[in-house]
């Protein structure tokens, strides 16, 4: 081989070494300033650092920062009640007794129909019955067997009891020491002892008066005021 190709063999050789050796050396900076540029990117100021690094402040609670409480002027005012609607028997006014029975202010008769014997008053009358003379404490109302009987007034039942002279008997409490005796009603027919009744409520049937057989069909109704006997009529008229 001449001299002259042994050169430029050795040129070509060096030339590609030289040529490595840049390109190693361009790509080694590339790199670097990479580095450098994202170092650069995530750097913090020494004045973002300390912002960085300071807590946040704490908060105190200063019962200064709050409004005074005041109380509103305005009141609000109770509901009223309504005022309960009383259901008075027959529209009539009632009256309170002290014994907790509101008693209607007028009566009513126990049998709508004519008196077949009134009150005696204290005077001997004669019994076609028993054949003697006797007093008459009570007010006798013509009727039909099977007649509705009903209360004179609003009460409650005391008693009832099956009588050998009076048949079935009804005693109803109306107030302030008034009773009235429902004599002869029919037995079984009744209300019961307890019931509370209105006027006009029925309390019973029409039955029979063993004692007063020989009279026509009737109601014997009597009236006691604190425990005396006294006339039905002017109770019931009033």
């Amino acid at each position: 081989m001449s001299e002259r190709k042994k050169a430029e063999k050795g040129f070509k050789k060096f030339g590609k070494r030289t040529a490595l050796l840049y390109a190693g050396l361009v790509i080694a900076l590339c790199a670097a300033f990479a580095v450098a540029k994202n170092a650069a990117a995530f750097r913090l100021t020494p004045k973002e650092a300390d912002e960085t690094q300071t807590a946040a402040p704490s908060v105190k609670f200063d019962a200064s920062d709050l409004a005074p409480y005041t109380q509103s002027s305005e009141t609000t005012a109770a509901p009223t009640e309504p005022t309960p609607t009383e259901t008075q028997p027959d529209e009539q006014a009632v009256v309170a007794q002290e014994d907790g029975i509101a008693r209607a202010e007028h009566f009513s008769l126990p049998l709508l129909s004519e008196v077949d014997k009134p009150f005696s008053g204290g005077d001997m009358v004669q019994s076609k019955t028993m054949g003697d003379w006797r007093v008459h404490n009570g007010v006798d109302f013509r009727g039909t067997v099977g007649d509705q009987v009903r209360a004179v007034n609003n009460g409650v039942v005391k008693a009832v009891y099956d009588d050998v002279l009076w048949g079935t008997v009804v005693e109803i409490d109306h107030g302030n020491g008034l009773v009235a005796r429902y004599c002869g009603l029919g037995k079984g027919s009744t209300a019961a002892v307890g019931d509370k009744v209105k006027i006009n409520d029925r309390i019973g049937n029409l039955g029979s008066v063993p004692v007063e057989s020989a009279d026509e069909v009737h109601l014997h109704f009597e009236m006691r005021q604190d425990g005396t006997a006294v006339d039905p009529m002017p109770i019931l008229e009033s």
